[in-house]
């Protein structure tokens, strides 16, 4: 165990969207899911896998089919990650990831499905599971305000809702911000430079409910900005239903300094508990191999520094201060070339990880 009083704080904005391009089965096929009052149905089916749990892999195929009767322009799939799963590469889609949950949205070519027809869209994971359960929508009968359940991204730091319209919030720089907000409401924007956007999925048109992700970056204030939408503000003449405004202001102030003691973990503390008092420094330091670790629930911890780790070719170091008493998991894994390959090597990835613990 060390002391050190040097933190360099810095944000670091992360966003996994993968695509990539195969031949599509065309929009507008037969299908043989009937129109109906909904609007559209997912089913996945897993192709090949290899492995089990996560040093495996699979391959997954999705059929979305249009099930209202009426012509769609867009589409969207939304699940929950299997545990130690994550995407690894896409095509005919463009998929996205906040915490455990992953989005899928239609490609430029393939969104557009007559009634009763479908398309596909693929994916290769790390780590095996079953099928997925999926949920679908689409702009032919996008769900009403809050159907489907509006739920922040995962693992954020502080939530809000279309409920805290108008409010103030407080964050520490490296603490993330989720936002909520049901399907009319357009994807937020953000202004200033305190905050960083991580991810952001759904919103009007897609009939799916707003999910976002902000990182602190820096000292200073932000606002996020919303209003609802509807397709009949478009027509000719535009109809007069009302537009709700949503605006929250963020007041991000500097993360405490590691003014306690440094706590050094390494490859040999896999599994242990690590004990912290607010103020103290956790610091990571791993073979170039390991990913950056994530944090979860990551209130008690902020990054405060981070170099190196997969697939840099550079040894992984990764400071935390601690900023507030609880528990929090600090995690990695193993990750290699030869595993994005469309064949993945059979290398087994290793998963890492210390439990923490903060007392005031």
């Amino acid at each position: 165990m060390t002391v050190s009083r040097r933190v360099a704080l810095t944000g670091v904005a992360v966003s996994a969207v993968v695509l990539a391009v195969t031949t599509p089965m065309m929009a507008g096929s037969a299908a043989t899911v009937p129109p109906s009052a909904g609007g559209c149905s997912a089913t996945a089916h897993i192709d090949s896998a290899w492995g089990s749990g996560p040093t495996g892999g699979e391959i997954v195929t999705v059929t979305v089919v249009n099930t209202s009767a009426k012509a769609a322009a867009t589409w969207t799939v939304s699940w929950t990650l299997g545990s130690g799963q994550r995407i690894v590469s896409a095509w005919n889609a463009t998929v996205s990831t906040s915490g455990s949950t992953a989005t899928a949205v239609n490609a430029g070519y393939n969104g557009s499905l007559n009634p009763g027809a479908s398309t596909t869209f693929g994916m290769q994971l790390a780590g095996t599971g079953p099928a997925p359960v999926l949920s679908c929508g689409n702009d032919a009968a996008p769900p009403a305000s809050g159907s489907p359940s509006v739920t922040p991204p995962a693992g954020a730091d502080v939530a809000v809702t279309a409920a805290d319209n108008g409010t103030t919030i407080t964050l520490f720089v490296g603490q993330t911000l989720g936002v909520a907000l049901p399907a009319d409401y357009r994807p937020p924007t953000v202004s200033g430079v305190a905050l960083a956007q991580q991810s952001s999925t759904g919103g009007y048109p897609t009939g799916q409910p707003v999910s976002a992700l902000y990182r602190a970056v820096a000292a200073g204030t932000s606002d996020l900005t919303s209003q609802t939408d509807n397709a009949c503000h478009y027509t000719t003449p535009p109809c007069a239903a009302p537009v709700a405004l949503w605006l929250v202001h963020v007041n991000v102030l500097s993360a405490p300094s590691g003014t306690g003691q440094t706590v050094t973990v390494t490859q040999t503390d896999n599994a242990r508990t690590v004990a912290l008092r607010v103020g103290d420094t956790l610091e990571v330091s791993l073979p170039s191999m390991y990913t950056p670790p994530t944090v979860a629930p990551s209130g008690p911890l902020v990054r405060s520094d981070l170099t190196g780790g997969y697939p840099t070719g550079q040894p992984l170091l990764v400071r935390y201060v601690a900023v507030a008493a609880g528990q929090a998991d600090v995690s990695t894994i193993s990750d290699g070339g030869c595993l994005h390959l469309p064949t993945p090597c059979p290398s087994p990835q290793v998963r890492w990880v210390v439990h923490v613990t903060v007392t005031a």
